[in-house]
């Protein structure tokens, strides 16, 4: 009577209902819309014997070899075809729908799976999952509630698409993860929550991943693929499953149990099922083609004598399956009926000792922790993975960089969206947010972000995603306008800012608005692509902003599709933007520059130095980080607070940014500079283009000449050349600074760039040489593309490599081309920034920078069309090189957070076989590679704006990939890494970011923790619409709120707040987290966070902490504990490769309390806690306007 009831409910919820309530649960909680009814539904009956996860699995016979057999199937969100083609089939209209879709696979293995009470099915492709239930009626439903609470039907991962673990932001994997994990949770309840990770199809495994999975809750990684030879190594050791570190700093929080997948997702060889498959199927009626008895044995065989004696407990898992399988479910669960039954017959009947039975992996990680084994450990990561001894793929952490920086800047965009729907309350954006982070989930996906996809599946999820970031802007109009108390037909527009275009920062008069996402000020540069003329900025009190006009590089301005007449930047430093918050400012255009040239002669006197900061080389660093909380324990100090802000106003406020980690400042005024050795090939035939024996102050439209005439309007001859840095010298007569104060520029013949930290040096062929910082550091420095011509084995009878292309990346030969045409060389300065642009050849070109208050060098770099009519595909990448002496050792970060040690020609645990020097020491970088001299005592920090490939191939120097064009393909698919637009190749444009220092210096090292959040979340900057206001834009713009933080306490130093997202109405999800590692920290690292008046319209009443996906509390969680062969060291970076160093193995870290709301919430080192929050609104109303 029970089960009747449950079949009659289950129709008492229509479908509509059952669609909009999984909707609204992706935001709301789960009870706001699930009916009693399918609660009910969806709760095992015990005394029916019903059970899902791991009570639903069977008992293992302890007498035999328990072979675990796993149905599953492996979808692809990208690859061959897009989300709709791979779901229906259907890959063009007119012709009949393909019968391998994933519709048909879920229709047919549910059918399957209800045909037969004890057939099992793993299932890990959450978004076809959810587009398959939104289009099936109740009487489905019922069929999959039943499934799922009878431990029939499992589901693994969780994650909306199989995350890559190489190119993927920390922060972006845990959105994805908490967007799936809750669609499960609110729909299918706990019999619905993946127990397991499944990265079963992903080139490379990261230790951050891993620890992020532990945090989640889940407790077991199951992984596919390893490097052939790492995999060889354990299967000598009995390690294909192991225990798993994820975070020194975390300790035993992070280690989880991980397996690798004997044969992947796939079938052992010769039992593949399907109908496209070519092995035999089973046969057991017929006389003359009967085989089974043979497959059995071979069945037998294979288990005994191929897979078993790799593994330490008598326990194996099989899986059954492949890409896109069961679309012929029938066949498949028909034949590995047979096999089941018939292999356990003739174990019987021969005492073979092998038991086969539908599982789990839920159940074979049961079954291991049941048998008590004694696991080995891991502490580093898998990359490089190595496909064969001549196969690496490292290509992907480069390919299509595009995409990967899409992915970054909709991450951002979708980051201020979730804040401000919080934080300005507003009304409903529920299907805003589902579309958003639909395409921002799939584009963590191991297929879409490291491009692996044919042009026109690219075209699709960038559609996709250029469609959601604009209708997130949307949502950031409702809120500026609520926020600033402005008019809401107020529009604010993004602009094509990486080709210095934007059609509304032409107007005469305009005004822009920069949120910062982050919960600290950030001072940052605004550059606005204008004409040449002469501009006013304003800031929020109508106070005027120091700002200049330069050139925009020529690369930029050659493109031919470029949609703008702007051929200049406006360029401001927007200093200490407010945290959590935004500044608006204000621009006119006030005249148009005259036109005409003024001469300044060079100074006679070449053996003169340049006036350039002086310091006392004995006196220790100033702090980078000037925060006081940074020398105290947080644990133990006592909470300060800071000026109460007053709502949208910070004008009154002087000591706002007190406390706050701004810029960071220089010690002393002047300093003489030495000049270092040039480096330059001098065999090399270049052409070099410079300028005469002046300087031109540009006044009017510049051209790309780098020369000028005289004119009558030249000065007498200065005694000295004026110094970009003797900022306090007198200027008040000199030209050049008469015309920067105009926010002009100067086209200088100086051989060098500076700002108060740093000075730039040109050698003879005006190419980079060398830099000097203000505390008389001296580094050699070369700034120089090279490229990869791309192998080509086909062509030269090499069948047994492997072609390059999305995934592999292998030069033909191991020395790269430097691409050196000519050497172009412009220096501008104005009064922000000094830029030295270069050019080498026709598709390579950068910019260097110093901006006036900024400690690092910004690298602008612009590569394409990449020619590839010589036949030969390229690689091509920029080699900084420097003087330092790194003995081999590289840094790079592991998805934007923990830092992990490389070490060249090396791995951690095991020895490479045959290792390509090239593509073997490639790694990945998402936000930060950096090298160390121990003996100089200095740290080369290289930051970038996406993922790329990066290594140091030999002392001294660090190579990150930029763009790869590629003329083969290994996936056999014609899937070319030949991207064109317009009929051409690609042009790429982004950035690095140079950062040098004292290695040992630790404010240094957290400001370079605190800048790589900063360029990960850049603020944005979003610009009003063609005139504003019309000719009362400055009176109306004045008369608004220009100045706005959602903060009123500050957060301590290394405290980052996450995330802020509505959950349902009545409460939030909050994470926060420590950044700092504990190499950073001079005491514990441990800090302390008073959450309850940290902001600013939101009252906090209660939290309670959840795991880092969201979807358990963190009280209802005991993860599991396994023993250990050896200890875990105390730190990996510290011990790798230091053969005379002692080993100091890790204690178990201290696992702190919960905290509370009045004594506070403590963070460790790279802690991330997870809340959901009661809260009140404070004087802010419900919906668009205050």
């Amino acid at each position: 009577m029970v089960v009747l009831k449950k079949l009659i409910m289950s129709f008492m919820f229509s479908h509509e209902e059952l669609v909009l309530c999984l909707l609204i649960n992706v935001f709301l909680v789960v009870s706001w819309c699930m009916t009693p009814e399918i609660k009910d539904m969806l709760t095992p009956l015990s005394e029916h014997g019903e059970a899902c996860g791991y009570q639903s699995c069977p008992a293992p016979r302890p007498d035999m070899l328990n072979v675990h057999i796993v149905p599953h199937t492996h979808g692809e969100l990208g690859y061959t075809r897009t989300f709709p083609q791979h779901y229906t089939g259907e890959f063009m209209k007119g012709q009949q729908p393909s019968l391998i879709n994933m519709k048909r696979i879920l229709d047919y293995t549910i059918s399957e799976l209800w045909a037969q009470e004890h057939r099992k099915f793993t299932f890990s492709d959450t978004p076809y999952l959810f587009h398959w239930w939104a289009n099936r009626d109740a009487t489905v439903r019922r069929m999959v509630y039943t499934l799922l609470r009878q431990g029939r039907l499992f589901i693994v991962g969780g994650a909306w698409g199989m995350v890559d673990e190489a190119t993927t932001n920390y922060h972006a994997v845990i959105d994805q993860f908490t967007y799936s994990l809750r669609k499960l949770n609110a729909t299918f309840l706990e019999c619905g929550r993946p127990l397991m990770a499944w990265q079963a199809d992903v080139y490379g495994h990261s230790r951050e991943i891993a620890s992020l999975l532990a945090q989640m809750g889940f407790d077991g990684l199951f992984i596919n693929p390893i490097s052939f030879d790492d995999e060889l190594d354990r299967m000598r050791r009995k390690s294909m499953e192991f225990l798993w570190r994820g975070s020194d700093d975390l300790g035993a929080e992070t280690d989880i149990y991980t397996h690798k997948l004997f044969d992947g997702y796939w079938s052992p060889p010769g039992f593949c099922f399907g109908s496209y498959c070519d092995d035999p199927l089973l046969i057991t009626s017929d006389s003359v083609f009967r085989n089974i008895d043979e497959r059995v044995d071979l069945f037998i065989k294979s288990i005994l004598h191929r897979q078993a004696p790799y593994y330490s407990t008598r326990n194996v898992m099989v899986m059954m399956g492949q890409r896109f399988g069961y679309y012929d479910a029938s066949i498949w669960f028909a034949n590995v009926d047979k096999l089941i039954n018939e292999v356990n017959k003739k174990s019987y009947e021969t005492g073979a000792n092998i038991n086969l039975y539908y599982s789990t992996p839920a159940c074979y990680l049961k079954a291991v922790y049941d048998s008590n084994p004694t696991l080995d450990t891991k502490q580093d990561d898998f990359f490089p993975m190595a496909y064969d001894k001549f196969s690496h793929a490292t290509g992907l952490y480069t390919s299509r960089p595009t995409i990967k920086y899409m992915a970054r800047e909709g991450h951002v965009y979708l980051q201020m969206a979730k804040q401000l729907q919080v934080l300005a309350r507003l009304w409903n954006n529920d299907q805003l947010f589902e579309e958003f982070q639909w395409v921002m989930g799939a584009f963590q996906d191991h297929n879409i972000i490291t491009g692996a996809m044919h042009d026109y599946v690219k075209e699709y999820y960038t559609d996709r995603m250029y469609s959601a970031v604009q209708r997130s802007t949307l949502l950031l109009k409702q809120a500026f306008n609520k926020l600033r108390r402005s008019s809401q037909s107020n529009i604010y527009y993004r602009c094509s800012f990486n080709e210095s275009s934007c059609a509304n920062t032409e107007s005469p008069q305009f005004f822009i608005v920069i949120y910062n996402p982050l919960a600290w000020p950030v001072s940052l540069p605004a550059r606005l692509p204008v004409g040449n003329h002469v501009y006013q900025v304003y800031g929020p009190k109508l106070e005027k902003i120091n700002s200049s006009i330069v050139r925009i590089p020529g690369a930029i301005l050659a493109i031919p599709e470029r949609a703008a007449t702007a051929d200049h930047e406006l360029v401001f430093m927007a200093e200490n933007v407010p945290p959590l918050g935004f500044r608006s400012y204000y621009i006119e255009r006030s005249r148009t520059r005259d036109v005409r040239s003024t001469i300044i002669k060079k100074i006679k006197n070449k053996n003169k130095k340049y006036l350039i900061r002086q310091v006392n080389p004995k006196m220790a660093d100033d702090n980078l980080i000037n925060d006081e909380d940074y020398y105290y324990d947080d644990v133990t100090s006592t909470a300060r607070t800071a000026n109460r802000i007053v709502y949208g106003d910070f004008g009154r406020h002087k000591n706002y940014t007190d406390g706050y980690v701004i810029t960071p400042r220089p010690r002393n005024k002047s300093y003489e500079s030495t000049t270092g050795p040039e480096i330059i090939d001098e065999t090399t035939e270049i052409k070099i283009t410079t300028i005469d024996d002046t300087d031109e102050v540009k006044q009017g439209n510049l051209s790309a000449e780098t020369t000028a005439q005289p004119s009558s309007d030249a000065v007498p001859e200065s005694d000295q050349e004026p110094s970009a840095v003797e900022k306090d010298s007198d200027t008040s007569t000199d030209p050049r600074r008469s015309d920067m104060d105009n926010n002009g520029y100067v086209v200088s013949k100086d051989m060098f760039i500076s700002n108060k930290y740093i000075r730039i040096n040109l050698d003879s062929t005006r190419k980079i040489t060398n830099l000097t910082l203000s505390n008389n550091v001296f580094l050699a420095l070369d700034v120089q593309f090279y490229y990869y011509a791309s192998d080509k084995p086909t062509d030269t009878g090499r069948t047994d490599k492997k072609n390059p292309g999305v995934y592999l990346f292998r030069p033909v030969d191991s020395n790269p081309i430097p691409i050196l045409d000519f050497i172009e060389t412009i220096v501008y300065k104005t009064r922000v920034v000094e830029e030295i642009h270069c050019a080498y050849s026709d598709y390579v070109s950068f910019v260097a920078r110093l901006y006036t208050d900024l400690p690092y060098i910004e690298v602008d770099w612009v590569v394409g069309p990449v020619p590839v009519e010589d036949g030969w595909g390229k690689d091509v990448f920029l080699r900084y090189t420097t003087d330092l002496g790194n003995d081999g050792a590289f840094y790079t970060d592991a998805n934007g957070r923990q830092t992990l040690k490389r070490l060249r020609n090396l791995r951690a645990t095991y020895e490479p076989v045959n290792m390509d020097a090239i593509p073997g020491n490639l790694y990945p970088v998402t936000s930060k590679i950096y090298i160390e001299d121990e003996q100089k005592n200095l740290r080369f920090s290289i930051f970038n704006d996406r993922a790329q490939g990066g290594t140091s191939l030999t002392d001294g120097e660090l190579d990150l990939m930029i763009i790869r064009r590629i003329l083969t393909d290994e996936t056999g698919t014609e899937m070319n890494l030949n991207e064109t637009e317009y009929d051409r190749g690609l042009i790429v444009r982004g950035k690095h970011i140079l950062y040098a220092t004292k290695m040992n210096h630790k404010p240094n090292m957290i400001y370079e923790k605190r800048l790589a959040k900063e360029i990960s979340l850049e603020p944005k900057v979003l610009v009003s619409e063609y005139g504003g206001y019309g000719p009362y834009l400055k009176s109306k713009w004045l008369g608004e709120t220009n100045e706005f933080s959602a903060l009123k306490k500050k957060l301590p130093l290394g405290i980052h707040l996450l995330s802020i997202e509505q959950w349902n109405e009545a409460t939030v999800l909050i994470r926060l987290e420590n950044y700092l590692e504990k190499s950073d920290a001079i005491r514990s690292g441990i800090k302390r966070v008073y959450l309850r008046d940290v902001f600013v319209n939101l009252r906090i009443r209660s939290i309670a902490e959840c795991a880092l996906g969201g979807n358990v509390w963190l009280k209802d969680w005991s993860p599991l504990r396994w023993n250990k062969k050896t200890e875990f060291m105390r730190s990996f970076n510290e011990y790798y490769g230091r053969s005379n160093t002692s080993t100091v193995y890790a204690d178990e870290p201290r696992m702190l309390s919960e905290g509370s709301l009045e004594k506070g919430l403590t963070l460790r080192p790279q802690q991330i806690r997870t809340f959901v929050v009661w809260f009140d609104y404070v004087d802010l109303k419900l919906g668009n306007v205050l």
